[in-house]
């Protein structure tokens, strides 16, 4: 529903509202006011004035609420805050013009007791105040829920980025396939800046390492001494002391 027929909505019910509500507060009134003036705890005036009293409040109720479009409660707040303030402003006037021809006796009797003591200048600010807040004027649409505020943001992928052209990594716990190990790179080409970065568990490797010693030439490596003796030649001491082979 769009924000104006939302609006058209509210002033139809704002109309329809306006004098049922003053109805029920009127005759409540008077059924209330003759309970309590005779006290007849057998009769039906005292259930039937606070049924209708009960009407009144749900009906100002659901005007007020906030789904529905604030002209709903701005209609009767107006009206009511006007007479209400007509018993202050010109309490003489308003008591010739009570509606004497127009209000049945029941009804004028209620007016009679609510207006003088401002109960529809209360009933009509409270309705008037209640229409003024921005977020009844606004218009609702159906606009999908953001992230909540607050909420903690999405989990990094993990692994190395994704080389141009090559399929997205599998989501975390899936069951990864078994992967070739891969070439080292030519005396050319510079490895991946990832894969200078230790995994988890790993000693990082040396930037540069140190250059191993050179070989020494096959001339200067040392030569067996000509006077050594290997154990074939000639027998052990043990030999000689035990009878062996002289």
């Amino acid at each position: 529903m769009s924000n104006g027929a939302r609006h058209g909505l509210g002033v139809v019910i704002g109309l329809v509202v306006t004098p049922i509500i003053a109805a029920c507060l009127m005759y409540g009134t008077t059924k209330l006011g003759q309970f309590a003036r005779t006290f007849r705890f057998d009769g039906s005036d005292r259930w039937v004035g606070a049924g209708v009293m009960l009407i009144a409040a749900v009906l100002i109720g659901l005007a007020a609420g906030s789904r529905v479009s604030p002209l709903a409660s701005l209609v009767p707040g107006v009206v009511y805050a006007f007479v209400g303030a007509l018993w202050i402003l010109a309490p003489r006037w308003s008591f010739e013009h009570a509606g004497r021809d127009v209000l049945p006796r029941d009804l004028r009797y209620g007016y009679l007791t609510l207006a003088p003591f401002g109960v529809f200048l209360v009933l009509g600010i409270a309705l008037v105040v209640a229409s003024i807040a921005p977020s009844r004027w606004q218009a609702r649409t159906g606009v999908g829920a953001g992230p909540r505020y607050g909420a903690p943001p999405p989990p990094a992928p993990m692994g190395p980025p994704a080389m141009h052209g090559a399929p997205p990594p599998p989501p975390m716990g899936a069951h990864q396939p078994h992967q070739a190990h891969q070439a080292p790179p030519s005396p050319g080409q510079s490895p991946p800046p990832w894969q200078g970065t230790p995994q988890y568990g790993q000693a990082p490797a040396a930037s540069n390492p140190p250059p191993l010693p050179p070989a020494p030439p096959p001339s200067e490596r040392p030569k067996p001494s000509s006077g050594s003796r290997s154990d074939d030649d000639e027998p052990g001491e043990w030999t000689r002391m035990y009878g062996g082979n002289r």
